[in-house]
């Protein structure tokens, strides 16, 4: 759910980065959250309460405190918190907690952001909005680590040579030689890493292709489907609508 979020998430703009404190006891009630915020308490600890649920603030873990959400909070031990306020049209009402494993890394980036602000360069906004996806990126890598790396790194040449040649036609045979698997080993685990079969993978990545073409200003529709290898554009035409649901001409 916090990945899916977030990686539709667009900052619009970074508003500030500031170091505070908060005293045990303190309790704030907030209302309909109007904009983004990354929040790392490297000192003490703060605890969140939504619907019900509490969520734990501390230097094991990162919050993230969405556009629409309504929360309130408790200051259980004193210390210090930093926090990077930013814009997005994006909401979500629930409260995103990463667990880390040292707070260290992340204390020095958003203390790197806040030394950026504070310069307000001509390219403060595009160095804070690439620092802030660095760091939701970094959270999302992590969050994945659960998934096996070794048939991650076993699959990995054929999803580089997909990549690469999404506009040809690729068999599974091919693939698999590139890993060194066996055909019917190499279909099951590639289903067990991505979720799907490798020619569904690649035809879906062809498919995005297509679409990010099509809104550009460059080329018609029969050029897009030569450029993805297609012999003729009613394949071309066939294939779209199944993915998408609409015909090119319509998208």
């Amino acid at each position: 759910m916090s990945q899916s979020v977030l990686s539709n998430l667009i900052i619009k703009r970074v508003l500030s980065t500031t170091k505070l404190f908060t005293a045990e006891g303190v309790h704030y009630k907030k209302g309909k959250r109007p904009g983004w915020a990354l929040v790392l308490k490297y000192e003490g600890e703060t605890v969140y309460k939504q619907n019900g649920k509490e969520t734990v603030s501390d230097a094991s873990s990162l919050i993230i405190l969405p556009k629409g959400c309504i929360y309130e909070w408790t200051c259980t031990k004193s210390g210090h918190f930093i926090i990077t306020e930013f814009e997005s049209d994006l909401e979500c009402e629930s409260i995103i907690c990463f667990p880390v494993k040292s707070s260290d890394k992340y204390l020095q980036q958003l203390q790197r952001l806040e030394y950026i602000m504070t310069l307000n360069t001509p390219t403060v906004q595009l160095e804070a909005i690439r620092d802030v996806y660095s760091i939701l990126l970094s959270l999302i890598q992590r969050s994945n680590a659960y998934m096996p790396t070794d048939k991650l790194t076993k699959i990995a040449p054929a999803l580089e040579y997909i990549a690469k040649h999404y506009d040809t036609q690729i068999t599974n045979d091919e693939l698999a030689e590139l890993t060194g698997l066996s055909c019917v080993y190499f279909r099951k685990l590639f289903g067990e890493v991505i979720g799907e079969s490798p020619i569904a993978y690649a035809h879906g990545l062809r498919i995005k292709k297509a679409c990010e073409m099509l809104k550009s200003d460059f080329g018609s529709i029969a050029d897009v489907a030569q450029t993805l290898g297609y012999s003729n554009i009613y394949d071309f035409s066939r294939d779209f609508k199944k993915h998408t649901g609409k015909p090119p001409s319509k998208y």
